[in-house]
């Protein structure tokens, strides 16, 4: 699924059109993105990590290319983990148009694929979690709404049938260190509500666009935390608007 943009806009718009925004996410967007230019219509990352699928089980390298949409609720995660020389398994974790999928296949052909309503929450979650990513998608989507909780503390919504809702915490010098909210978790057949977040570090430049280039996700469970996956920027693609 490819993530395009409908319009081309300035980067940062006028100090009018970012009322909207919070003071400490409008004083970010200041640190985070180049003066003038244009909005990409995708905001294209390279990762390398490894990451768990159960408690205790084994760390699987990856790596992925992830696009985040810039004027609506949207991206596309594709990962490969090696198995054995050519061989490995490929995953697709997307969200657009309101759904969410995940797809795991090897050879093509698929092994497992989650998707309904869960899904759908799950899969907005993690692109409002990954806004640190794509800078410019928290000064132009208008499908995010935004309120200030308190001095470090921003939470930011979107409705795509139901409402999904990340709370972003920033450090003393104004940079996203954490995101955290309450999603669904798989235990078997269904669904229980549990608190996640991922944790960002390590800013750095690319392409005149500062992203944090380190992150690390996790699951609050009853029997205690549980770090599912670790990853690293290893660059950044301003992906102009289709013709």
């Amino acid at each position: 699924m490819s993530a395009t943009a409908r319009h081309q806009s300035p980067v940062l718009g006028t100090p009018a059109e970012h009322e909207h925004l919070p003071a400490l996410v409008r004083s970010y967007l200041a640190r985070s993105l180049p003066a003038g230019g244009q909005v990409p219509a995708t905001v294209r990352v390279q990762q390398t990590g490894e990451m768990r699928q159960r408690p205790g089980g084994r760390l699987m390298p990856f790596r992925a290319t992830e696009d985040f949409s810039i004027d609506r609720v949207a991206f596309s995660w594709r990962a490969r983990f090696p198995i054995a020389g050519p061989l490995a398994v490929t995953v697709v974790d997307e969200f657009a148009d309101g759904q969410g999928r995940l797809c795991v296949s090897l050879f093509g052909i698929p092994l497992k694929t989650m998707k309904g309503p869960e899904a759908d929450v799950g899969e907005a979650m993690r692109y409002l979690s990954e806004l640190a990513w794509a800078p410019q998608a928290m000064a132009e989507n208008r499908e995010l709404v935004w309120r200030e909780v308190d001095e470090r503390t921003v939470e930011v919504a979107c409705v795509h049938g139901a409402t999904a809702v990340v709370e972003l915490e920033f450090d003393a010098a104004g940079d996203i260190v954490r995101a955290n909210g309450t999603r669904p978790f798989a235990v078997g057949k269904t669904f229980v509500s549990t608190p996640w977040g991922a944790d960002v570090s390590d800013y750095a430049s690319f392409n005149g666009t500062r992203i944090p280039t380190n992150g690390h996700a996790w699951w609050e469970l009853p029997e205690g935390r549980f770090s599912y996956w670790r990853g690293h920027i290893n660059a950044l693609e301003l992906v102009e608007q289709e013709a």
